[in-house]
């Protein structure tokens, strides 16, 4: 289930951000907690920043950005990552799962993102969730200590 993520999370959402596995796919390279302090606010003062938990453990966080007026059925998907402890375990399945079913609910037509193109693994969960690529965007991503900027994909689902 999604619930709102809330300043008690912080620690949580730290470590989940900065882990080796998910922190190259963010906007922001590793920083210390006293530096991510103004990203979490950031976050918090989103469109929706939520929590999946199963049995009372936080196992990922996904940030959903809603399309406004001629565009209020269209929803944006910010950002996934899933904690490492739960990685490889069909979380970020379950996560996109419920979230598509809770959209489509809701009304919302078309679920967009982007993604970096050596995000293998998300691309792969994306395309398995009927996620079709619609564009490029070169050389959009640039991780410090790395000279080559890396495209971004820009996907989208019909949830009709």
């Amino acid at each position: 289930m999604f619930r709102a993520i809330t300043n008690n999370d912080f620690d949580i959402v730290y470590d989940i951000y900065m882990s080796d596995s998910v922190n190259p796919f963010m906007s922001w390279e590793k920083v210390s907690k006293k530096d991510f302090e103004d990203c979490f606010k950031d976050l918090l003062s989103r469109d929706e920043f939520l929590a999946f938990e199963e049995n009372g453990n936080l196992l990922g966080l996904v940030t959903v950005i809603r399309g406004k007026w001629r565009k209020r059925h269209v929803a944006t998907l910010g950002s996934l990552a899933v904690s490492t402890s739960y990685q490889n375990k069909g979380v970020g399945s379950r996560m996109m799962n419920l979230l598509i079913n809770s959209l489509k609910d809701e009304g919302i037509r078309r679920l967009e993102l982007t993604v970096e193109s050596d995000n293998l693994s998300a691309i792969h969960l994306y395309e398995r969730l009927g996620f079709q690529q619609e564009g490029i965007l070169r050389e959009y991503f640039r991780r410090d200590g790395h000279p080559e900027a890396i495209d971004d994909y820009v996907m989208s689902k019909l949830l009709s």
